[in-house]
């Protein structure tokens, strides 16, 4: 569970020129919800001239984060791409340059810490922008993260009005629905929304920092429990199993519901605010997801897990 500004551990390089901004981190100190990963580094540069929409980043990063949630967390990994979901125009690609009889290789851990890293690097900076990483282990570089335009021309401009992701004033109402998994229709989701608002980068993040703290988990593991708070505090999400004798509660439908909850519900919605999901299998229940507005040090979070009850 991370609360904290993910700036620890930072230091801006000289800009080559106003429209590139370099940063090396030297030290992985900042506050991640998974394992340190020990003589590993990455290096980022930002061009600001290529400029992307907020929901495009969050998006597909949060496509590529539940694809690399379904791999093992020592996996190694070859080529990774997430493109043009839904029309977005954003390509995101992890690849490994290394050839099979090296000692170092690219793995899932490297991958979700660089691609975690990103989003928070962007979100931190409010710069959305095309963006290419190299990730090295004890000097040697094992691979690279780029976030580039699906076509160049399309690349929208700093002033757009589109730039800004919605925060929907007032209450949200009590409004439900049900969302069916296309891949398997036995699981399904029932919705509420049942009050605060949030702002649409701190549930954006929240859902990023549940998915990444569900990465160094198999897929199989059951999910007994998994909280996580958005890095700047503003969003809890805190799912839970709940008995079922046919299907056990696993990080597989953990990560799925966190993913259909930001692709199903939120975007198409556009509409950020406290949720509950009651997760079933075969009509049965065997899970729930509660997103919550949080304000850290204001209110303890089971507190605000139990208003949702």
């Amino acid at each position: 569970m991370s609360a904290m500004s993910p700036n620890l551990g930072m230091r801006k390089a000289a800009a080559s020129d106003s429209d590139r901004t370099s940063i090396r981190d030297t030290s992985l100190a900042f506050n991640s919800p998974f394992p340190h990963i020990p003589g590993f580094e990455m290096s980022f540069t930002l061009d600001h001239k290529r400029l992307f929409r907020p929901s495009e980043i969050y998006q597909t990063g949060i496509q590529l984060m539940y694809e690399l949630a379904q791999r093992e967390w020592t996996e190694i990994v070859l080529v990774m791409v997430v493109e043009q979901i839904a029309n977005l125009n954003v390509l995101m690609m992890l690849i490994n340059p290394q050839s099979p009889d090296m000692p170092h290789q690219l793995q899932v851990m490297h991958c979700v810490s660089s691609l975690y890293r990103a989003l928070n690097v962007m979100t931190d900076g409010v710069i959305f922008c095309q963006l290419r990483s190299q990730l090295s282990l004890r000097g040697l570089q094992i691979g690279a993260l780029s976030i580039t335009p699906v076509v160049e021309k399309l690349v929208v401009a700093a002033d757009d009005p589109s730039m800004s992701l919605p925060d929907v004033p007032g209450e949200l109402g009590m409004d439900s629905g049900q969302i069916i998994d296309e891949a398997d229709r036995k699981f399904v989701i029932n919705y509420r929304f049942y009050g605060k608002p949030i702002n649409s980068k701190e549930v954006s993040m929240g859902i990023v920092e549940a998915m990444a703290t569900a990465t160094p988990f198999s897929k199989d593991a059951e999910c007994k429990e998994l909280e996580a708070i958005s890095p700047d505090g503003g969003c809890g999400i805190f799912i839970e199993s709940m008995p079922n004798n046919r299907q056990i509660f696993t990080y597989k439908y953990a990560t799925k519901a966190l993913k259909l909850l930001y692709q199903k519900i939120i975007v198409p919605q556009k509409r950020f605010g406290d949720i509950y999901l009651d997760l079933r299998y075969d009509g049965q229940p065997f899970g729930q997801l509660r997103m919550l507005k949080f304000v850290s040090g204001a209110q303890n979070f089971t507190d605000r897990v139990a208003e949702g009850r």
